[in-house]
């Protein structure tokens, strides 16, 4: 279902479900990340997609969980093969600081099919940086922001943003940038880029409003950030997360798109 009209950056509240036929995969980001999860936190996890990860085991001669005594691998492997046939639904709830009305708070509660306990994101955006332990991707370092919008070069009105994420390449860099601003998709073609709801006066000079986090992990050595929007995708107005994540000089860029199922209540 396509997000309403008076569903935007500001009022996310909801219940949202990832669209993994419109997304694009995520296996490789969660393998450049390596989350190091113990055996207990992944138990319930494995026992609902054993079944079907061994058939894919036994048809790939890719990549195969590790045989010896640490957990952290192996169950790294099965949560990266099980999280593309799962279904991720987010709850939204966002509101206002008490002390500052230009301050927003996001939290949200993920709920994954197949008995894995999904991630909480509890978000002031304020861009100060506070520390956050998450199940499933370890300790860490983050902070996230309301921000505005100009015309770039081609006319379009695009996000301007402040893109934290290096590489350390000069082309790829340029990539993540022309990503995270909605010029191209994850293979480099031409983007529509996001639409531009008529809001956000109230931060200053620009056009639109947009979300932005970024993210790192000290321990692991791999940063993310993402940009939220709206985006035009297949005809149907969608609320989208452009993610790029960078560790030991490799990136990854993904589309995250979402079907709104219903308001909160």
């Amino acid at each position: 279902m396509a997000a309403p009209a008076d569903i935007t950056i500001k009022n996310l509240n909801g219940e949202w479900v990832m669209d993994s036929t419109l997304s694009n995969p995520t296996d490789s980001i969660l393998a450049l990340v390596w989350t190091f999860l113990s055996l207990s936190q992944s138990r319930g996890y494995i026992g609902c997609f054993s079944e079907r990860l061994h058939c894919e085991k036994r048809e790939s001669n890719t990549e195969e969980p590790s045989t010896n005594n640490s957990p952290k691998q192996g169950m790294s492997w099965f949560l990266r093969k099980a999280l593309p046939y799962a279904t991720v639904t987010l709850h939204v709830h966002q509101y206002t600081d008490t002390e500052s009305p230009l301050v927003y708070h996001i939290d949200i509660d993920q709920v994954i099919t197949g008995g894995i306990t999904g991630s909480k994101e509890a978000r002031k955006l304020d861009w100060e940086e506070r520390e956050h332990v998450d199940n499933i991707f370890g300790k860490l370092q983050g902070r996230s922001r309301m921000f505005r919008g100009a015309k770039a070069d081609d006319g379009k009105v695009r996000p301007s943003v402040d893109v934290h994420t290096k590489v350390g390449e000069s082309e790829a860099d340029a990539k993540v940038q022309k990503f995270l601003r909605g010029e191209v998709l994850v293979d480099g073609s031409a983007s529509d880029g996001f639409i531009v709801d008529d809001e956000g006066a109230e931060f200053g000079d620009g056009d639109g409003l947009w979300m932005q986090s970024f993210v790192r992990n000290e321990e692991s050595g791999w940063t993310a950030e993402q940009i939220w929007g709206f985006e035009l995708v297949e005809g149907e107005r969608r609320y989208t997360r452009r993610v790029a994540v960078t560790k030991d000089g490799q990136v990854e860029l993904a589309r995250l798109v979402y079907t709104f199922q219903q308001r909160r209540t």
